[in-house]
């Protein structure tokens, strides 16, 4: 079995932004394959804050569909293989925008990756998810919002920052918010991806999370596996092929569901 593993990568990342966490990281299988997915189908653009910043976005699928989703890299940043899972959405007949939160960062080794990260404001990368989010909405489509380990975590924080456009949320093994009152923010429902092996977002912070999201009255469904962090990503070195072909097609009957 291969897969990633972030190591703490994401731990207290959830309501309090990127800061801090990285301190808490462990470099031992922090490796990425090098690879590149199949020729990209869609390309890179560029969008801007409600104050004018300018941030990048990988767009592809239809521009008249009429279901759209937001993905949010991992600690790696918005790379190909990123790039390739908007893509496979895109085939989906998605509407799909990929949006970068390190400013065209990218990292292939595990300290670029951690000073990337740690360099993200939570309140300037609210302000691009809600900009990117708004750009990808239109009349009669319903939006979601996916992402894995970091991007998990800023999928959810995603949800609660345009919770009025948002129809559903994906985390996929990302940081967690346990707060009721914040979560009472959400409109939508959320599908939670975890691994039993996780040590950072470990099986007592997802109990938690279904706690709160009890408590504040919000639908939430959640799988775990029998596989460790990260294990969805087929460019990492912990890579489970069979736990990430059952969270993807759990993720698509979640959103089929939903949109």
């Amino acid at each position: 079995m291969k897969s990633v593993l972030a190591g703490l990568l994401c731990l207290l990342l959830g309501s309090s932004g990127a800061a801090g966490a990285a301190d808490m990281l462990r470099d031992e299988d922090h490796e990425l394959n090098p690879r590149s997915p199949d020729q990209l189908l869609g390309g890179d653009t560029t969008l801007k804050t409600a104050d004018g910043v300018e941030f990048g976005v990988y767009a592809t699928g239809p521009e008249d569909a009429d279901r759209g989703i937001l993905l949010i890299h991992e600690w790696w940043g918005l790379n190909d293989h990123i790039r390739a899972w908007a893509d496979r959405f895109a085939r989906l007949g998605y509407r799909a925008y990929a949006v970068d939160l390190y400013g065209g960062g990218v990292a292939t080794d595990p300290d670029t990756a951690r000073s990337l990260m740690k360099a993200v404001n939570q309140q300037e990368a609210n302000a691009k998810m809600t900009a990117a989010l708004e750009s990808l909405a239109a009349p009669g489509r319903k939006l979601a919002t996916i992402g894995w380990c970091f991007g998990g975590g800023q999928s959810l924080q995603a949800s609660l920052a345009a919770p009025e456009v948002v129809d559903a949320t994906v985390i996929y093994y990302g940081p967690l918010v346990a707060d009721p009152d914040v979560l009472e923010k959400l409109r939508g429902p959320v599908l939670g991806i975890f691994a039993t092996q996780d040590q950072s977002i470990s099986p007592d912070k997802v109990a938690a999370f279904e706690q709160a999201m009890q408590a504040a009255g919000k639908r939430l469904e959640v799988h775990s596996y029998d596989a460790n962090h990260a294990f969805a990503n087929p460019s990492g070195q912990r890579y489970d092929g069979e736990a990430a072909v059952a969270a993807w097609e759990v993720t698509r009957a979640f959103l089929d569901r939903e949109l």
